[in-house]
């Protein structure tokens, strides 16, 4: 799994300012329901969800966190489906994770679950060349920032796993 978040401003001593962002674990895709803990093939014709974690760290993540939460109180956690090889590019939700508060810690966590309706995704249909029905899922977490000219907003994403939807029809 790829991730990145920004701002990403590590520690270079022990006291000196720092944040920094990750998520942690994998991207996990769940049918419902479910047979297992995760798959990498879904029945276009049921739900599934999407599951990620993620932490913020370092001793500036109370200074952070609590001016960017006067303004916006929730991240945005947003899925997208990206078609490998030919088909099409897909949000496929969106979900609102409070930011907390107040009294935020150096070391904040968050989760977010989306769940995915029926028949969002084309399946690959034999004969036709247009979808593959092979997509890989990407998630972004992001804070958005009320706080003037510099960019103080928060994002992240994650490249989670390659995906084939299939109706076992």
């Amino acid at each position: 799994m790829t991730d990145r978040f920004d701002p990403n401003i590590p520690p270079t001593g022990p006291t000196n300012p720092a944040i920094q962002g990750e998520f942690t674990g994998v991207v996990a895709i769940t049918e419902q329901p479910t047979l297992g803990r995760a798959n990498l093939v879904v029945n276009r014709g049921k739900p599934f969800d999407i599951e990620v974690n993620w932490r913020v760290f370092g001793n500036l993540v109370p200074l952070w966190l609590t001016a960017l939460s006067v303004n916006t109180k929730n991240w945005v956690v947003t899925a997208y489906a990206e078609s490998q090889g030919p088909g099409d590019e897909v949000t496929l939700g969106r979900v609102n994770v409070p930011v907390g508060g107040p009294g935020f810690s150096q070391n904040e966590t968050y989760t977010a679950k989306l769940t995915v309706p029926a028949n969002k995704l084309p399946e690959e249909n034999p004969g036709d060349d247009s979808q593959s029905g092979v997509y890989k899922i990407v998630v972004t977490a992001f804070l958005d920032s009320a706080l003037g000219p510099v960019g103080y907003d928060m994002m992240g994403y994650a490249e989670g796993p390659i995906i084939k939807v299939e109706n076992p029809l």
